[in-house]
Parts: C-alpha cells; structure tokens; sequence
C-alpha cells in the first residue's frame, strides 16, 4: 500500500569534507618538520667569530729599526752608539714573518710567529767617534753586522666567542736572541751575543672582529719582563692586522707590527744598555682549514 502525503526523505550517510581533512594533515606535518628544524639547530654548535683549526699565514715585513748600545765601566763613561744612525744600518728590506694557528678546542689555541732582521755595513764613516776609551777619525773603514730573531709561542683561552667577537687571554714562552759585532781598523769595538728566552712567562691579549663573512679585522699586544744570568729584559709587542677572505681556505692580509726590547747588564767590571725598536707594515697570504 502506498501512502500519500508525506515527503520522502532519503538516508544518506555522512563522510567528513575532504577540505578539511586536508587542512589538518598539512597543519600536522608542518607541525612535526618545525620540530626537528628546532632540534637539528638545538644540536647544532654556535657560530663562532674564528673557526679555523689551522691556519699559517706567511707575510713580507718590511721593518724600519733603531738599535742603540751603551757601554760602560769603572774606567770608561757611558758611551752609546746608535747602529741606524751611525753605521748606516737604516736601510729598509724586506724579511719574513710567519705566523701559525691550531685550535684545540672552541675556546683554546696554540700561536707561533717567527721573524729574522739580519744586516751587515761596511762603509767609511764620515763623523769622528770615540768608544771604549779609544777616538776614531773620520773616514775609519767600518764593518757592522747585526742580527736578530725573534719566536714566541702562545696558548690562548677566549673568553668571550661570538659569532663577531673573539676575546682572548695568551700566556707563552719567546726566544729572542741578538748578535752584534762592529769592527774598526781590526779592532772589535762590539762583538757581543746575547740571547733571552722563557725566563718568566710573556702574557697577552688578541682581540678578532668579523663583520662580515669575508672580513677579519684583529689587533693584539704582548709584554714579557724577567732577570736571567745579570740581564733585565723586557719587551712589548702589538699588531693589527685586517684580512679579507678570498674563498674560506683562502685570503690575503695586511697589517703593522711593532716591538721593543730593553735590556740591562750588569757584569763584574762592565755594564750596559741594549734597546731595540722594530716596526713596520706586513703583507701576506693566509692558508686556513
């Protein structure tokens, strides 16, 4: 039996919008991808102004110099004889210097730097000098020699590591070691060799700067003071230096270097004075990994 009247309804069942189902899925995977990004930089290690782990760099330094001498005893006045000026030793040349990093680990570091100024003179001098009680006239024939080298090696701890800022404490041992000899008319007027190393510990600072990915701006300073076998020495020294960074194994570095060393000796029957300046700019390639 039919029956009339009513509106006939069907029964459909009901699935979920696609649309939103979706939404939801996308919403979830973008959820768990943003959670490993945050663990992977979480575990990653921090940026750092200076991540090399060796880098050797190699530099023509072309130094100006003042070295002066003073001697002394019961029988002679002090008498000082400055080796630029007198002997004409003023003469630039380029030498060079090297100067060589390994990281330990993100904070420590080993750094050596080494150079060598060595020159000799012979030339007639043109003003009349008196040393050691003896007078020499104008045009004496004079033979000068005069060497020096200097090595330190440092251990640094920064303190401050950034991804712009390097900050670092050194403590480390020098080597320096001068040679003199000045003759005149076969007489020795100078032949001394006097060398200073360790003895007491050179500590000091070096501060590295990048402001941006290529660039690599430091300066650093240094001093060392200690009394061995009669003789009190002490040096200083500083630099600064600005290097661009070619490709990340590879750049090219300008800087200035300066040091000073004064020593005293006091011996049985002679004393004196030994003080040398050397300062000049530096031009060089950095090798780094």
């Amino acid at each position: 039996m039919i029956q009339t009247g009513g509106t006939a309804r069907a029964h459909r069942p009901h699935f979920p919008s696609a649309g939103r189902s979706g939404d939801t899925d996308r919403r979830r995977h973008l959820a768990s991808a943003l959670a490993v990004a945050g663990l992977l930089a979480a575990s990653a290690p921090a940026a750092r102004a200076d991540d090399d782990r060796f880098s050797l760099t190699i530099s023509g330094f072309r130094p100006t110099s003042t070295t002066e001498f003073e001697g002394r005893s019961s029988a002679v006045p002090g008498e000082t004889l400055n080796l630029e000026e007198d002997f004409d030793l003023a003469r630039k040349a380029t030498r060079t210097r090297i100067e060589g990093m390994v990281r330990l680990s993100e904070r420590q570091r080993l750094v050596f730097v080494y150079y060598n100024i060595n020159r000799r003179r012979s030339l007639a001098v043109d003003e009349e000098f008196t040393w050691n009680g003896r007078h020499y006239d104008i045009d004496t024939r004079v033979r000068t020699r005069f060497d020096f080298s200097l090595a330190t090696l440092s251990y640094e701890y920064a303190f401050i590591d950034t991804p712009t800022w390097l900050v670092a404490g050194s403590i480390g041992a020098h080597w320096a070691e001068a040679k003199a000899s000045i003759t005149a008319e076969d007489t020795s007027l100078i032949d001394e060799k006097e060398r200073t190393s360790g003895g007491s510990p050179a500590l000091g600072l070096r501060v590295l700067a990048t402001p941006t990915p290529r660039w690599r701006l430091s300066g650093y300073a240094q001093a060392f003071k200690a009394r061995v076998d009669g003789i009190d020495a002490r040096f200083t020294r500083a630099g600064l230096a600005a290097e661009y960074r070619i490709w990340d194994n590879l750049g090219v570095q300008l800087g200035y270097d300066w040091f000073k060393l004064s020593a005293d000796y006091a011996q049985t029957y002679w004393s004196g004075k030994l003080d040398i300046a050397i300062r000049g700019p530096t031009a060089g390639v950095t090798v780094a990994f």
